[in-house]
């Protein structure tokens, strides 16, 4: 008769390396840096853009089509504006990272089952004893 072993005590998970959780720490300072400068730098060229066409009475209170239209065919703008889009996802991506690290140790603390533990118990249970 095969034996049946004991189920298995939940044993504490080896945690997050710290190194990680620092890496990933650091990679979000230097997203977030890059996201204010990014800002900046779309805000300088927005800043520009509207003077300049302001000049020739385009603004989006008085023509809104042409206003977006030049807006739109400007590739400074776009380029700058991906660029903040860019930097807005790391932010994101590494923040989020970081919050669901710290939910995880808060949900499940130091009672982390083992890892493949149902499937070693099944192999046990076809095992001769």
């Amino acid at each position: 008769m095969a034996a049946v072993s004991a189920p298995r005590s939940a044993r504490t998970a080896p945690s997050v390396p710290r190194g990680y959780v620092e890496y990933l720490q650091a990679r979000l300072l230097e997203a977030e840096a890059s996201l204010t400068a990014m800002t900046e730098r779309y805000e300088r060229t927005k800043a520009r853009f509207d003077r300049c066409y302001a000049r020739h009475g385009i603004t989006p209170e008085a023509d809104i089509v042409n206003y977006i239209n030049a807006k739109g065919m400007n590739p400074e703008l776009k380029f700058w504006y991906a660029k903040v889009e860019h930097f807005q996802r790391e932010v994101t991506a590494y923040g989020a990272a970081l919050t669901g690290l710290d939910a995880v140790r808060r949900m499940l603390g130091d009672r982390v089952p083992e890892y493949g533990s149902a499937r070693n118990n099944r192999r046990a249970l076809n095992r001769a004893g």
